[in-house]
């Protein structure tokens, strides 16, 4: 594991991510008369999103930081690393039952025809 992910994961905070540098792309990619709207929006979703990882950072494990976080040079906004976070095993969408691997849930019943679908 790189050092730098890990002594981010054991701060206890998630990482400084620059909002306007991640809203700017949302600004791009919208028509010339939603570009401000566009910037605004990304602001309040990422705003509220770094609110959320603010209080449920130290509830994720240190890998799922690590994982989430990831050392490859991208920055991910607030946005995509709680999403990501609450993907990991024993995150809010992880999946229910089983060992909560991420890999098993709850099972999955075959799929019955109906009688007029039988061959």
């Amino acid at each position: 594991m790189n050092a730098v992910v890990l002594l981010i994961a054991l701060a206890g905070a998630p990482p400084a991510i620059d909002l306007a540098s991640i809203c700017r792309s949302a600004q791009t990619a919208a028509l010339p008369e939603d570009k401000a709207a566009a910037f605004q929006s990304c602001l309040r979703d990422e705003q509220g999103a770094r609110d959320q990882l603010r209080a449920k950072w130290p509830h994720y494990s240190a890998d799922a930081q690590a994982a989430c976080v990831g050392s490859g040079g991208v920055t991910l906004s607030y946005v995509e690393l709680l999403t990501c976070l609450e993907m990991q095993p024993g995150g809010s969408l992880s999946l229910q039952g089983g060992d909560n691997d991420g890999l098993t849930g709850a099972p999955v019943a075959p799929l019955r025809r109906s009688p007029k679908e039988r061959p």
